[in-house]
């Protein structure tokens, strides 16, 4: 995400709060009002910018210490690696992607685990597990998945949602005490009472369940968004993307069984993803032989 549009996007989302604080303090100007509005932004975005560091530099530390202990596979030598970096490359060859090629540092990894899933990190990093490759019928699918986590990492999912949930904190604790201080507004000393607390605590709790619901179906929308694009660059480059809704229909029949978890916990199925590729005409709009 741009430093200009996350510092504004984060100074509009504060702007009404602080302002709302007006009422209370007669001696807080417009000018001071602003001032303090952007300067909680720019440590929004500070705080932003190292959650983005330390999480880039973990990656980079798990994925150099799985590879030495064999946990992740890079070698061609292996032969499901070798199917997955081929396809990834050949994803990567589509005229949707070929633009944004240097923004990133393109890589994929092969987790040697049976659990299924397969997931975008940061800084270019997609890793899929074997489970997922020995679920996937064919090269197809393969390419779906893959063309799907590929379309999280150009789109900056992983990046919004971090940036979603550094500002959310911030929001619900002045939401809250606003409320608190409002519902407490008859007490004439200026100290915060035990039933401020309580109801700030409270609010606190409500309005975490609600953004935890938010983010739940912003991600959700994500996913579907990553469906759509990954599908695109998937027949931009000759794969067969109507193989997507038998995918989903499979994955939607799977129940108690553990290996699952984890991706339908961040992929979660409906009858809408697989019809998405049953009526979406992806192979009409982007196909194209190879």
């Amino acid at each position: 995400m741009k430093k200009l549009s996350l510092i504004l996007l984060m100074f509009f989302v504060f702007a009404p709060h602080l302002f709302s604080q007006s009422d209370d303090d007669p001696q807080n100007t417009g000018k001071s009002t602003v001032k303090e509005t952007a300067k909680e932004a720019l440590g929004l975005y500070v705080q932003y910018r190292r959650t983005i560091n330390e999480a880039t530099k973990y990656w980079e530390d798990e994925i150099a210490s799985g590879l030495s202990n064999g946990r992740y596979i890079n070698n061609r030598t292996n032969r499901q690696y070798s199917r997955i970096k081929n396809i990834f490359d050949r994803l990567l060859q589509s005229q949707y992607i070929t633009a944004d090629l240097k923004k990133y540092n393109w890589r994929i990894y092969l987790h040697n685990s049976n659990e299924v899933n397969a997931f975008a990190a940061l800084d270019g990093i997609i890793i899929i597990n074997r489970g997922i490759i020995d679920f996937c019928q064919d090269d197809d699918e393969l390419a779906i998945v893959i063309g799907h986590e590929i379309a999280h990492m150009k789109e900056d999912h992983v990046k919004k949602q971090l940036a979603t949930r550094i500002v959310m904190e911030p929001i619900i604790d002045r939401v809250s005490s606003l409320i608190a201080r409002k519902k407490n507004r008859e007490l004439s000393t200026e100290e915060i009472s035990d039933k401020e607390i309580s109801d700030k605590e409270l609010f606190q709790f409500i309005f975490g369940l609600s953004g935890e619901l938010a983010l739940l179906k912003y991600s959700r929308s994500q996913e579907e968004k990553a469906d759509e694009i990954g599908a695109m660059y998937a027949a931009n480059v000759g794969y067969d993307t109507d193989k997507g809704y038998n995918f989903w229909k499979r994955m939607g029949s799977i129940s108690n069984d553990n290996r699952w978890t984890a991706l339908l916990s961040t992929h979660p199925y409906s009858e809408r993803r697989a019809l998405a590729f049953l009526n979406g005409d992806y192979k009409t709009k982007y196909y194209r032989e190879r």
